[in-house]
């Protein structure tokens, strides 16, 4: 096939995998032409669900996915006041901490009770750099699950910063099993936690085990930008099996009105997701001074990722990772780590990504582009670079300083 029309296919699912679909009416685009798909919005806050299934019993696994959504939105949900997380974060706001302070327990998913379990694991590894309990200093910047503060919000002083990160510890968090169910309680009563930084993540996983359950030989999740791939994909035009072929949004301009900076090839059982101060944030003045206040917070600092607090108030500093991409085999893992290096310097960075012996792209304010275990090169390695010539190449990562970094 002559290369514009592969170019056209490729370009197809791009704007699948990061753009999604609002409704549940819907026709299946022509990259999926071979495929039963689904796509809607889930979780009640504008998240974006879409699957591709080929093989085996395809509508039973897209239904079965529709059951799981529900059960995980019904139990981590922040917009659903009775949701159990919600009931939790509710407990004791009105309370000032003691010492032997613990709430009543909130009976909680297996489901829920599992991803916790794994946040636990996730803020070890990464230091409390990834960090379920921030949501006070969220919701304190204006940034969280309910929405984003408006352009010129009011900024909150440093010292209410600093005293509300003292409780956003994930040591305050019990979790525990009783005869078959599962609870959580809080021993700080300012506790709070939102899984919307690794909800996603988790239900692409959970979702990528439907669809093996059900025979399929090929399929895509994508779940706002949380990208699973089983298989290869089945090419409408070229009737045969290759490999998948995703896009990496460009971090700058902002709000992804730069198209892709590059399309990466990888292999069947792959993840791949980005985090950045790119998608929302909103923009705070203060005289003549643009201040962008992106939705990761910093909960060691209690600073939004790529801001800071200097004799002059609050500035954006200019070193600090834009975007953040991690392909592994591990979805909610990918979720955590991605939230995580955009928090760290960009040597811890590519440090931390060489010692889990995971794959992943960095981009730095400075314009410098980290590969970790990603190549340019078009022939070899399971992730790599395609289509980096041409009129309709996907090259916006040219901008950039290219640095190679090899994983063993």
């Amino acid at each position: 096939m002559k290369l514009k029309r592969l170019l056209a296919v490729l370009t197809s699912v791009l704007a699948i995998v990061f753009c999604g679909c609002s409704v549940e009416n819907y026709q299946i685009p022509y990259a999926f032409k071979y495929y039963a798909y689904k796509s809607k919005t889930v979780f009640g806050n504008g998240i974006t669900f879409s699957a591709a299934v080929r093989g085996g019993d395809e509508n039973a696994a897209l239904g079965e996915m529709d059951e799981l959504l529900a059960d995980i939105n019904s139990d981590m949900s922040l917009t659903l006041s009775s949701s159990a997380l919600s009931r939790l974060n509710a407990l004791g706001n009105e309370i000032d901490y003691y010492e032997d302070y613990e709430s009543e327990r909130v009976e909680i998913s297996r489901n829920t009770f599992e991803l916790i379990k794994k946040c636990g694991e996730f803020y070890k590894e990464t230091h409390g750099t990834f960090n379920i309990a921030v949501f006070p200093l969220v919701r304190l910047w204006g940034v969280d699950s309910n929405g984003l503060a408006a352009d010129n919000h009011i900024l909150p002083n440093i010292t209410e910063v600093n005293k509300v990160k003292e409780y956003c510890d994930m040591s305050y968090i019990n979790l525990y099993e009783d005869n078959g169910k599962y609870f959580i309680t809080k021993t700080h009563p300012k506790l709070q936690i939102d899984l919307g930084a690794v909800a996603k993540g988790y239900a692409a996983d959970k979702c990528l085990e439907i669809i093996v359950k059900h025979g399929a030989e090929s399929g895509l999740i994508n779940i706002s930008g949380n990208i699973c791939t089983y298989g290869k994909w089945y090419h409408p035009d070229q009737k045969k099996y290759v490999r998948w072929q995703l896009g990496v949004v460009a971090p700058r301009p902002r709000n992804g009105i730069a198209g892709d900076m590059c399309a990466l090839s990888v292999t069947g059982g792959k993840t791949l997701v980005t985090s950045g101060d790119y998608m929302r944030y909103y923009i705070a003045r203060k005289d003549a001074y643009k201040l962008y206040v992106p939705h990761i917070v910093n909960s060691s600092t209690g600073m939004p990722l790529g801001v800071e607090y200097s004799e002059h108030g609050y500035v954006n500093t200019q070193n600090h990772i834009i975007s953040a991409t991690v392909i592994c085999s591990d979805s909610a893992a990918a979720d955590a780590y991605a939230t995580a290096l955009c928090l760290m310097d960009k040597s811890s960075a590519v440090k931390f990504l060489f010692e889990k012996g995971l794959h992943g792209i960095l981009v730095s304010a400075d314009n410098v582009m980290s590969l970790v275990g990603v190549t340019e090169s078009d022939e070899s390695g399971d992730e790599y670079f395609i289509y980096k010539s041409g009129d309709n190449a996907i090259n916006g990562y040219k901008q950039y300083t290219v640095e190679e970094y090899k994983v063993e």
